[in-house]
């Protein structure tokens, strides 16, 4: 009885301490795949942006969702946050999509209906900053602001870092009061809205928010048919633009050199300004534009 006894003994305190005896067999681990190991709606968003092809670089929501064979409200959603993102745009009259400036911004690369304008550009880039030595950009408008589809980086030490792709306010600098002078007339309905929504920015002390003073700046640009800025987009830079003029008779892009005022004043950078003027005007005749009228009026 004793013996027995001081077995009850050990089994309770076994079970006491955590230990039985005969304790049972561990439950198997089932393996299972953590929520996080992949995401279903990231899947289906990078399924729509691969489909944005040179081939096809244009797609409608509903194209996108019978392709796809998806819910057209989730395509939906997914394009108009990338729309929101700037990786995807629309035409101002059409209801199709194509890649945007955020992606050019991360690959360096223009894509869709710009990319013909890059490809017809580009070469004339390229003289103009072999004869000028300049930073030669080409700038465009976009959701109103003005993006940078292509650049050629001037011989300058000092350099004004303007990646493709990058986004700047509408009225930056002389391509930006270029783009403004033609896209928005000075005394239309749309440029008394874009001041009442406040989209002029004051970037320097020198840059143009007065509506008075801008329109004069605006009006003054359409009838000679160039910009400049003196400091107004960022101080110790100065810069003139050009239009480009497409196949339809109009504004397509700002050509614009800009230079250090450290090595480059005003009165030098404004010898290059018919070389700027030419380059322009060869470049819209290359998009199919035959009045040359218009650079020079």
């Amino acid at each position: 009885m004793a013996s027995k006894a001081k077995s009850n003994q050990r089994d309770r305190a076994h079970e006491i301490s955590g230990h039985s005896l005969n304790p049972r067999p561990k439950a198997k681990m089932v393996g299972r795949k953590t929520p996080w190991a992949t995401s279903t709606t990231l899947e289906r968003a990078c399924d729509v942006l691969r489909l944005f092809t040179p081939q096809k670089p244009h797609w409608t929501i509903s194209e996108l969702a019978r392709h796809l064979n998806v819910p057209k409200s989730g395509v939906f959603r997914l394009v108009k946050t990338f729309e929101r993102k700037h990786f995807l745009q629309s035409g101002e009259d059409s209801y199709e999509y194509e890649l945007g400036s955020g992606i050019w911004e991360l690959t360096g690369t223009v894509f869709g209906k710009r990319q013909r304008l890059v490809e017809k550009a580009s070469p004339y880039l390229r003289d103009l900053n072999k004869t000028t030595g300049l930073l030669v950009s080409l700038r465009v408008l976009e959701n109103e602001q003005m993006v940078i589809v292509d650049r050629v980086e001037g011989n300058d030490p000092v350099k004004v870092i303007f990646p493709v792709g990058a986004r700047q306010p509408v009225n930056h600098g002389a391509p930006g009061k270029l783009l403004l002078a033609y896209h928005y007339p000075p005394d239309s309905n749309q440029f008394h809205e874009l001041i009442l929504r406040g989209k002029i920015t004051r970037l320097t002390d020198r840059t143009l928010t007065d509506r008075r003073r801008l329109q004069e700046e605006l009006n003054k640009v359409r009838r000679l048919g160039y910009a400049i800025s003196d400091g107004e987009a960022i101080r110790g830079t100065i810069g003139i633009a050009a239009p480009v003029w497409n196949s339809s008779g109009q504004v397509a892009a700002a050509l614009a050199l800009t230079a250090v005022e450290s090595s480059c004043n005003m009165k030098q950078l404004l010898k290059y300004l018919p070389e700027l003027r030419r380059t322009a005007e060869n470049i819209s005749k290359a998009l199919g534009d035959g009045t040359a009228r218009k650079i020079f009026r």
